[in-house]
């Protein structure tokens, strides 16, 4: 008797499970249905602005730089998105008082930075940038060299301003 009150408990919780699935893929599909006839959008992420311009975008990942290799909290601050995610090379990732404390307070200091091979694609308020990062620094006082390939994701505020809010960077082949 057991084996068949398991079975018929597996028969239901497969319904439940196929029956939560097909919901969940009309929702998704209505989700991305043209909302072009319908009213305007309360969102808040989506208000109309100007793009940020290629010019914009290289002002901001130059400041960025020069904050990196002369940090200081202030203009860290005004840089970096509060979302901001930061990924390093090695794996590690840091939200934005993480990284801000590290730049400042941490055993690294970079003493000039490159941003060579550089590309900006823009969309939207949303600028993506792509480089090779090249930089010359102390780490715990001892030289280091740093060559590594570098994406960043500027976006444009409501105040106008773009803020790095994600940060990748990546070994690049020998």
């Amino acid at each position: 008797m057991k084996i068949k009150d398991q079975k018929d408990d597996f028969k239901i919780k497969s319904r439940w499970v196929s029956v939560l699935l097909v919901l969940f893929i009309l929702i998704g599909c209505k989700q991305n249905t043209d909302h072009s006839q319908s009213e305007p959008s309360t969102n808040t992420t989506l208000v109309a602005q100007d793009p940020p311009t290629i010019d914009e975008v290289q002002e901001v990942v130059a400041a960025f730089n020069n904050v990196m290799v002369n940090p200081t909290a202030e203009l860290m601050e005004t840089l970096c998105a509060e979302e901001l995610t930061y990924g390093h090379s090695s794996g590690h990732v840091q939200d934005k008082d993480e990284f801000i404390d590290d730049l400042v307070n941490g055993p690294f200091n970079f003493l000039s930075l490159e941003a060579d091979d550089q590309t900006i694609h823009i969309s939207g308020n949303t600028a993506i940038v792509r480089h090779i990062f090249l930089a010359k620094g102390t780490n715990a006082g001892e030289a280091v060299d740093v060559r590594i390939g570098n994406m960043q994701v500027y976006q444009k505020g409501k105040d106008g301003k773009l803020r790095l809010l994600a940060r990748q960077a990546y070994k690049l082949p020998n």
